[in-house]
């Protein structure tokens, strides 16, 4: 019986190296270029875990391929290897949004609030809206698009639909972005009131090309349809009537004049505005992904079906009862309709604590990963901004007031920036360098911005809430958005850098060296010094003289076949031959003196 070519703990380099037939299978199961021509750094289980592919199948189906020898491409498709690198322009633009309009001028607007030492200030209307739009349509929907078009073709093992039309949304999506976010800021001039539903319309309109870009994706797929697959499909729908609503606010807003008639509006319209955006798109999309991406990038567990389908109802069902409530509640004033709200919240808390008790979130150890407490940190910043939502009632009663805009604001914040902004840095933390082909092991901690972000946060939180009835806290409060800001920078320049790197075009983890005409000579002899017998074999007499090979550094197979009439097509077995068999005689090295090891431990 000979012996395995592919073992599980071979990673994806190495085996794509040695047997390029296996790319066709690999890819078949979701490679599609990630990572580079070569694939991500990981050993082939995880990637079988990640994909959920059965490992003795893949296995199975590896060690065939690579024993017919079959000859393959070194990397994907043009289109595959588009696609697999599109998630990198949305990412970057989501940095830019966020160190703009974003997060920098939340900080800004929140340092005026803090120094007037009152955070219902109706001049700051245009301000506060400018930059809630650019989290929400930039920030967001940014990091939304760019994973769904690279994740989602692979959780289906299939392509994405129409790559070049793909990167086309965020093309529509930026200039639009830029242009409303202004708009907000001087929407009573004529111009600019014209110019912001413009933008507002293209906004929406590329909206719904990513959704039908992702729905033909999704559907193109031959796997079964998962539990999980509904909370995307109607978080694509939530996202759809969100931008919608969002055009129809600025534009109905645009006629509004008058301190009493802007109270009204914003008293009846603001609570449903975001509750879509950030409770039916985002919070939505999130709980989704989570049940697919969770388990089986970090191996937690499973969640069953049916506990995806009640946590499914209980969302999507409180995000709707909490809309219809609120709006029941402030045009009757009926005390029914708030307790109705009250269960409409007490829904949302429950279905993010199914998600977290199937995941076991907190109650298993898993290995060190950087991104891993993020991902923790966030489901716990969700599970207590809802609770924190539902506590409302007995705090304005506590505190003798009708709303506390600054209580209510502590709970929105909380679960923008703890939920939403955690989960984007973590999930971008984990595949952002599988992706760009590093091992993650091989990155910086994120300690420092992991701190600084929840630091800041929970200041944000407690010390908004204290402003109610103590000044001193107003300071305090504004420090911690440039605490958060800090912790941002930090994770973002990460990321870019990560995001920046060019995958190796040669070598594997383990250092191993693809035959190619373009392969340098020196490459193979330093990684399989036996390989020298094979040049000698072929004519090549100064191989082992070592002024000749420091002479020769750049000198590639195609040239030095060349140099000395060689066939390239008779010259690369022989050398394949060789390579494989001192990996051979490694691991059987390797295997001894394992053997060894434990005889002596006996």
């Amino acid at each position: 019986m000979s012996e395995k070519l592919i073992h599980r703990e071979m990673p994806l380099p190495e085996i794509l190296v040695k047997y390029p037939g296996c790319r066709q299978i690999l890819d078949r199961y979701g490679l599609l270029g990630c990572g580079g021509p070569y694939g991500p750094q990981e050993p082939l289980w995880f990637f079988a875990r990640a994909h959920r592919i059965p490992e003795a199948q893949l296995l199975c189906e590896l060690e065939q391929a690579a024993q017919r020898g079959e000859a393959g491409s070194a990397g994907p498709a043009n289109d595959a290897d588009f696609a697999a690198v599109i998630y990198r322009r949305f990412f970057k633009a989501a940095i830019v949004v966020m160190f703009t309009f974003g997060c920098v001028f939340g900080g800004i607007n929140l340092a005026i609030l803090a120094a007037k030492h009152q955070l219902a200030s109706l001049d700051m209307r245009a301000l506060i809206w400018s930059h809630a739009h650019a989290q929400v349509a930039g920030w967001v929907t940014f990091f939304v698009m760019g994973f769904a078009y690279q994740a989602f073709p692979r959780f289906k093992l299939t392509a994405l639909w129409r790559p070049r039309l793909a990167a086309a949304t965020l093309y529509m999506m930026a200039p639009a972005l830029a242009v409303r976010c202004l708009a907000d800021l001087w929407q009573k001039a004529a111009f600019w009131k014209v110019a912001g539903i413009t933008a507002g319309a293209v906004e929406l309109a590329a909206v719904l090309a990513f959704v039908w870009i992702i729905t033909q994706t999704l559907r193109s797929s031959r796997q079964a349809r998962e539990p999980y697959e509904k909370f995307i499909y109607l978080a694509l729908g939530w996202m759809v009537a969100a931008f919608a609503f969002d055009l129809w606010v600025f534009a109905a807003s645009s006629a509004i004049s008058g301190y009493s008639e802007w109270v009204r509006f914003i008293g009846a319209y603001d609570g449903p505005w975001r509750d879509l955006q950030l409770l039916g798109f985002a919070g939505g999309m999130i709980l989704g992904v989570s049940q697919r991406f969770l388990p089986f990038l970090y191996g937690f567990g499973e969640v069953s079906p049916r506990a995806s389908n009640r946590a499914f109802y209980l969302w999507n069902l409180s995000v709707a009862g909490n809309i219809a409530f609120y709006s029941l509640l402030i045009h009757t004033r009926r005390p029914a309709w708030g307790a109705m709200l009250e269960l409409s919240l007490l829904g949302l808390l429950a279905a993010v604590l199914i998600l977290i008790r199937s995941f076991h979130l907190y109650s298993e150890n898993r290995e060190q990963d950087r991104s891993l407490p993020f991902i923790r940190a966030a489901y716990g910043w969700a599970a207590f901004a809802l609770a924190l939502l539902m506590l409302m009632p007995l705090y304005d009663f506590a505190v003798r007031r009708v709303f506390s805009h600054a209580y209510f604001g502590a709970y929105r914040h909380a679960f923008t920036v703890g939920f939403i902004s955690m989960m984007i840095v973590g999930v971008s933390s984990k595949v952002v360098p599988t992706l760009a082909g590093i091992n993650a092991r091989e990155r910086r901690s994120l300690a420092a911005p992991f701190w600084l972000l929840n630091t800041g946060n929970g200041m944000r939180v407690l010390f908004q809430i204290l402003t109610d009835t103590q000044p001193w806290a107003y300071p305090w409060m504004a420090l911690s958005a440039w605490i958060e800001v800090a912790g941002l920078i930090w994770w973002a320049i990460d990321l870019w850098r990560t995001m920046n790197h060019k995958p190796a075009q040669a070598r594997g983890l383990t250092g191993a060296v693809t035959v190619t005409p373009q392969t340098l000579v020196s490459d193979i002899i330093s990684r399989y010094p036996a390989a020298a017998a094979v040049f000698e074999a072929f004519g090549f007499s100064l191989i082992n003289n070592p002024v000749a090979r420091l002479g020769a550094r750049s000198v590639t197979l195609q040239q030095a076949c060349r140099l000395k009439h060689v066939q390239y097509e008779v010259l690369a077995p022989a050398l394949l031959q060789c390579m494989e068999d001192s990996d051979r005689e490694q691991r059987a090295t390797h295997r001894t003196s394992q053997l060894q090891g434990l005889t002596a431990l006996s």
